[in-house]
């Protein structure tokens, strides 16, 4: 009797071991709230580290100790792409940054060493993502951006300098 009480008791410890483990693993799937700081844990109960997670229409990147990034650049595969403070990526979309404006396309990237039409309005965007302010040379022309939201003037004087309807200045 002793025998079947002492292996009855061992079967029931690991399976109650078993179903503890289970539920830990379930407990941990998905977002956790950690201290105000977002993680993501697989079905396995492992922790997403650098990469995106998807989650209701939205892309959320991981950083490498699994906390889910907010409000900033997140750069992936040679390209940056801006989190909001949710954490969700930004798409086609003006980010004001310290008096600075960038654009994320369709995608997600960020633009940069491109010009770029919106509103019916020019920009160019430098290699550093920020709309080009004052006067800017590009391929051997000047051209004069707003100070304040970069968008290129054009059939216009400045200081006494005139641009163009294509935006150049000319002599």
């Amino acid at each position: 009797m002793r025998k079947h009480t002492k292996a009855l008791a061992t079967i029931m410890a690991a399976a109650t071991l078993a179903m503890a483990s289970a539920v830990t693993s379930l407990a941990n799937t998905g977002w956790l709230n950690v201290q105000n700081k977002w993680y993501y844990y697989d079905e396995s109960g492992n922790s997403i580290r650098n990469q995106w997670v998807e989650n209701d229409n939205n892309l959320f990147w991981l950083k490498d100790n699994g906390e889910m990034a907010i409000q900033s650049w997140v750069n992936y595969e040679n390209s940056w792409y801006w989190v909001n403070a949710q954490g969700a990526m930004v798409t086609d979309s003006w980010i004001p940054i310290t008096n600075n404006w960038y654009y994320v396309g369709q995608d997600g990237k960020m633009l940069a060493n491109t010009w770029f039409e919106y509103n019916n309005r020019s920009y160019y965007l430098t290699e550093s993502g920020a709309a080009a302010k004052g006067w800017v040379e590009l391929d051997g022309k000047w051209y004069y951006f707003d100070r304040t939201n970069g968008d290129m003037k054009k059939s216009t004087t400045i200081d006494g300098y005139t641009v163009n309807k294509e935006g150049v200045y000319v002599k």
